[in-house]
């Protein structure tokens, strides 16, 4: 646990923060951006039904549309979709302003679950859906679904969060 220097008022709070905030925010801000620009520019240059070969039974560029959540489930719900999405992010604020660690991967991975959030967010906000367009697969037989750099940074940032504790709690049993 860390602990916060002794300072008079509010000012520990603000040295603890400037500490921290830079690669979270720096994360958070160039993965939301990454996920919109890549979205807008798959949307404006690809057709509807369009396929273009990245890595031949691999890896497509397919358009898709996802008015569900994970897997298209629940289609239709855009409001609670944007209401949950909404109060996801509010935790992840939370999450990372409340809590006293200062391990630099754990502020990368919050920052990434945040962009992820919010680039799908926008999507849901200004299109009702959210916009996906890497397709993956082996071969003809095993497809994954559609998704989309939102989704990517969102499935890494909880990756690495899950294997941060896996690894911290290991090594605080060899002790």
């Amino acid at each position: 646990m860390h602990r916060l220097p002794k300072r008079r008022g509010g000012q520990h709070i603000i040295v603890f923060l400037m500490k921290r905030t830079p690669a979270f925010a720096l994360v958070a801000i160039i993965g939301t951006i990454a996920d919109i620009v890549s979205k807008w520019f798959v949307f404006l240059k690809i057709k509807e039904f369009e396929t273009i070969t990245l890595v031949p039974g691999l890896l497509n560029i397919l358009r898709s549309q996802n008015e569900g959540v994970v897997f298209g489930l629940f289609p239709g719900k855009s409001t609670i979709f944007i209401i949950f999405s909404a109060i996801i992010i509010i935790l992840i604020l939370c999450m990372y302003f409340w809590s006293y660690k200062t391990l630099f991967t754990s502020d990368i991975a919050l920052g990434l679950v945040l962009a992820g959030a919010a680039g799908n967010l926008w999507d849901r906000i200004w299109y009702k859906h959210v916009r996906d367009f890497i397709d993956l697969h082996i071969g003809e037989k095993y497809h994954w679904p559609t998704f989309n750099v939102a989704d990517s940074l969102i499935c890494i940032g909880i990756s690495i969060m899950f294997f941060t504790s896996f690894l911290s709690e290991r090594s605080k049993n060899k002790s």
